[in-house]
């Protein structure tokens, strides 16, 4: 094979015609390339910033444009600013958010057509419409009789009491502990729930239950202290614990560390039935699971230098591949016996019910889904992925055996009379929906939780309908109907070769399901809705002609969309994230030009305009390999140029590659990035960076993400490599200057790509990478790599191996000590592995105490310190900065791997 040199691409211009500097290869077709740079052209003309001066970073006047440094990127200079408008789910009225004054604490509502018109002073307040002032802050009092320092709160369904958290402390990455507290709106009082203050604070959870349709009660909640479940039947009255078994290895109604990170992302495992008489939550018990250990060296989580002449232990249930996972059940709890016990004065122990899945499935007929979730292991092992309501008594669970392989879906029918028929405290299901990936070579069932009913938002719709995303025939994710909760047959929605990323609200008043969907390409999200199915229809098959969904964003225009309804559908909060300057707006439902601009970022933009600009052109990459269906792969780019970028190659510009690379993630995407430290990297130090999703990543359909199955680094890595060699011919890219990082799953895909043989790389940095994925968490790591036992050879090839590429790269590695996700087991066996092979030119750092996110005192800013300096010492300045530093005598450094 001839050397990148050898094949290099000639120059072609950096414009649309010119396919950015992209045209003369059929290699790489261009997407699109940044638009907020004309709009930052324009911006600065209003600035008296000279557009044809930009790439000698002047502006009319002579002054200069001011470069973008380390203060600049953690400094926040150049961060969206958002609006904290929280859409009201407790007022009756359409369009009313609750907002806070924090300099007095105090909590208001107001609905939109008011604080238009108060904005604007133009448009008609709707009859309902106002704003008032809910709670004063002033009337928050805790225990002593001060001004409660809250951190979060929640209004009942009457709005007439709140929820006060307040002293949270981090616990892992989405749950906290904290304090708990009852306000009473009317009488201004304000007390503890659970132990309360005196000791640590130790509630976990909490929520509001539902209103009881009819009932004139105060409203009843549930909350979790040391992992025990706790229910007021009505605010103000005592509390009723629900459960007794809560301890370090049991818990109820809240996750376990392996089910908050892997399969829920979230700090709750309860949920309330809609009319709110019923709660259901999942039991975990990490009995059997093996516990991990790690030090705290410094007790202070600010102040540095600090320590004991024995560090703090902190220990955690940690399951590993191969190793028991928690058990789980899922209890049921009727709290209508609460309610009428309590009422009656009558003490009262609540009955807990298991709801079970049945041993064979749907007319008793046994097949290979029902055999592995049905056998003893398979009822120990399994996951339960997602828990819904879809309606007042039915509930929809969905387990999978524990390496993800197979699915069902299974419906629970909780009607006071089915309780009655239970079999003592045993409720069993009925399996209405499987899958099995193994047989339909799909790689894995995902844990996600899409199941949105029709009856959301509003009880008043009886039909058990329901929406969920299922992939197509044609394997692409899509959103499906399903007319009934015992119903197997999905009617598709959508249908292209795109995928949907979000369900967002599904309105059957207007007879719409609204969702976010990675299209045009796969970097951009635009928001569309669909018409739903006839779901008032009694019998007969629903039929239903897919059409084109209605855009209801700008996809003319490159775009990255979110979206959050008012939950009576009238209004939509629109959240647009780049990559032009951030805003956000309301926007009428039934009259699209009813709009309210919550934050424009006005005073960014003009901030903006007075720094020097990277450009980002996204292109799609034509690799040399194909999918498992035969078709080429291409990969998702993005490339980040200086803001002086000359495409002539009469410049060279080193290329740092950003990678992550994980099973159905994405990297490339069209947010804003100026807040970025790759803007410093491409502007100051004068660098190309590019961002590459190869095979494995998500939003490309099932044949591109599955084919990683039970081999997990091979193909990405094998892409990365084909990518940067691609890369590496075009005019403007140094070819002996190409890097590699990446964090987490990206510092892994580092580590496996620069050990390939033929890897192009000359520098590489892993940051908390996992190195052998027998040291990572079960249920990520299996529902990938399958069991380690019957796939040995699988976990093998994927752990790093320390070959001849490390002694060719400049490598850093760092990670914190304290890392409770990607242990720092992973990074001690990776030098151990460097120093046997006697591998020296690497530098090593940890940070102390940091977690896997590593920001504890000061360290985030710290580590792409490090990493900048890491860079300038192997390969100096780049691009013009490097004509610039030449002049002033500083020269390139040599590369090399003696240790100095």
């Amino acid at each position: 094979m001839s050397s990148p040199g050898e094949w290099k691409q000639l120059a072609s211009p950096d414009t649309p015609s010119g396919h950015y500097a992209l045209s003369n290869t059929t290699h790489f077709l261009v997407d699109f390339q940044d638009p907020s740079w004309n709009t930052f052209a324009q911006a600065a003309l209003g600035t008296g910033l000279d557009l044809t001066e930009v790439s000698s970073s002047k502006s009319k006047s002579g002054q200069d444009l001011m470069p973008i440094d380390m203060d600049t990127v953690f400094g926040g200079t150049l961060s969206p600013q958002s609006s904290d408008l929280e859409w009201s789910d407790e007022d009756p009225d359409e369009g009313v958010f609750s907002h806070v004054d924090w300099r007095k604490r105090d909590i208001w509502l107001e609905d939109v057509t008011h604080a238009r018109h108060a904005e604007t002073g133009t448009g008609k307040v709707a009859s309902f419409g106002g704003k008032n002032l809910i709670v004063e802050g002033k009337n928050v009092l805790d225990g002593r009789g001060k001004m409660l320092d809250w951190t979060r709160f929640k209004f009942s369904p009457d709005v007439k009491w709140v929820l006060f958290w307040s002293s949270e402390v981090d616990q892992w990455r989405y749950s906290k502990k904290s304090f708990l507290w009852l306000h009473n709106i009317a009488s201004k009082k304000t007390v503890s729930l659970g132990t309360g203050p005196g000791q640590p604070p130790k509630v976990t959870y909490a929520a509001w239950a539902p209103a009881v349709p009819g009932s004139t009660d105060a409203p009843g909640l549930a909350f979790v202290e040391d992992n025990n479940l706790f229910f007021v039947p009505r605010a103000g009255e005592p509390t009723i614990k629900v459960t007794q078994d809560g301890a370090a290895t049991i818990f109820n109604a809240v996750p376990d560390w392996v089910y908050e990170e892997e399969v829920y992302g979230s700090d709750s495992v309860m949920w309330f039935s809609p009319g709110g008489s019923k709660l259901v939550f999942l039991r975990l018990d990490e009995t059997d699971v093996p516990v991990y250990e790690f030090p705290k060296y410094n007790p202070d989580a600010y102040r540095a230098g600090l320590t004991t002449p024995y560090q703090q232990m902190v220990r955690m249930k940690y399951p590993k591949p191969g190793f028991p996972n928690p058990t789980v059940s899922v209890k049921m709890i009727d709290l209508e016996e609460i309610r009428l016990a309590t009422r009656k004065g009558v003490s009262v122990m609540p009955t807990q019910y298991t709801l079970h899945s049945p041993m064979v499935g749907k007319g008793k007929a046994e097949n290979e889904v029902d055999r592995v979730l049905s056998s003893d292991a398979g009822v120990k092992e399994r996951l339960v992925t997602e828990v819904k309501w879809v309606g007042d008594d039915e509930l929809l669970v969905r387990e999978t055996d524990r390496y993800s392989d197979v699915m069902r879906l299974v419906l629970f029918d909780l009607s006071s009379g089915a309780s009655a028929k239970a079999a003592g405290t045993d409720m069993v299901g009925q399996v209405v929906r499987r899958k099995d990936a193994r047989a339909d070579k799909s790689g894995w069932i995902r844990a996600a939780q899409t199941i949105e009913p029709l009856s959301h938002h509003n009880l008043s719709i009886k039909s058990t309908a329901y929406l969920d995303i299922v992939v197509s025939p044609e394997g692409f994710r899509h959103l499906a109907y399903y007319e009934s909760a015992d119903s197997d047959e999905p009617i598709f929605l959508t249908a292209g070769r795109w995928e949907i990323a979000d369900l967002k609200h599904v309105d059957a008043k207007r007879n719409r399901a609204y969702f976010v969907a990675a299209r045009p390409t796969p970097a951009l999200r635009n928001v569309y809705y669909v018409e739903l199915p006839d779901w008032k229809k009694k019998s007969g098959k629903t039929e239903y002609l897919v059409k084109e969904p209605v855009a209801i964003t700008d996809v003319s225009k490159p775009g990255s969309y979110d979206v959050s309804f008012d939950p009576k559908g009238a209004y939509y909060v629109l959240n647009y994230a780049g990559p032009d300057v951030p805003y956000q707006k309301v926007v009428g439902v039934d009259d699209p030009s009813f709009e309210l601009m919550l934050e424009e970022n006005t005073l960014l933009r003009q901030i903006s305009s007075q720094y020097v600009k990277p450009s980002n052109t996204f292109y799609q990459l034509k690799l040399n390999s194909t999918l498992p269906d035969g078709s080429q792969t291409v990969a998702s780019v993005k490339e980040i140029r200086p803001h002086d970028f000359d495409a002539s190659g009469a410049t060279k510009y080193p290329v740092l590659f950003r990678v992550y690379g994980g099973p159905d993630s994405q990297l490339v995407d069209a947010r804003w990035n100026r807040a970025d430290w790759h803007q410093y990297v491409a502007s100051t130090l004068g660098y190309i960076v590019v961002v590459v999703d190869g095979r494995g990543t998500g939003f490309k359909g099932q044949q591109y993400r599955s084919c990683v199955s039970s081999d997990l680094g091979h193909l990405e890595a094998s892409d990365v490599n084909e990518a940067a060699t691609l890369i590496s011919t075009l005019p403007y890219v140094d070819s002996t200057r190409l890097g590699l990082w990446g964090w987490s799953y990206g510092g892994y895909l580092t580590a496996k790509t620069i050990s390939q043989p033929n890897s192009p790389f000359s520098l590489a940095v892993s940051v908390a990478p996992v190195t052998n994925w027998l040291f990572y968490d079960s249920v990520y790591t299996e529902r990938y790599l399958k069991s380690p036992i019957t796939n040995a050879k699988g976990y093998e090839t994927a752990a790093v191996h320390v070959t001849a590429g490390f002694d060719k790269t400049k490598y850093l590695l760092m990670q914190g000590s304290a890392d409770d996700n990607v242990h720092f087991s992973n990074s001690a066996h990776l030098l151990d592995l460097l120093t046997k092979q006697k591998v020296r030119g690497f530098r090593f750092r940890m940070f102390t105490d940091s977690s896997h996110s590593i920001r504890t005192r000061g360290a985030n800013r710290e580590l792409y310190e490090e990493m900048t300096a890491f860079l300038r010492e192997n390969w100096g300045a780049g691009g013009k900065r490097e004509a610039k530093e030449k002049g002033k005598g500083k020269g390139r450094p040599a590369l090399h791997n003696s240790v100095e």
